[in-house]
């Protein structure tokens, strides 16, 4: 018994090497995209959180840096930048 090959054509084969060429180039550039736009957002993640931590740092200097309102104050005389003024006001009022 003979078996007998069947012959492919041609435009077949090449088919086959065009598609896998496409398929393989079309796989690059999606992946090279996925890949840019997860950078793109990694950066934006990245930099609300610095903006929200600048907001945070903000407010807390805020907070610090708010007048007492009770008016218990705290006088440094051997500060080089003591302010007899604001000592002496301090007094008045206390004594008033």
């Amino acid at each position: 018994m003979s078996s007998s090959v069947r012959q492919v054509s041609s435009l077949y084969k090449i088919g086959r090497w065009v598609a896998l060429a496409g398929g393989l180039s079309y796989g690059y550039v999606h992946a090279h995209t996925l890949r840019k736009e997860a950078n793109v957002k990694r950066l934006d993640k990245e930099y609300a959180r610095k903006v929200a931590l600048i907001e945070e740092a903000k407010k807390k200097f805020a907070e610090s840096k708010a007048s007492p309102s009770t008016g218990a104050e705290s006088f440094n005389f051997e500060d080089p930048n003591f302010d007899f003024d604001k000592w002496a006001k301090h007094l008045e009022t206390k004594l008033n």
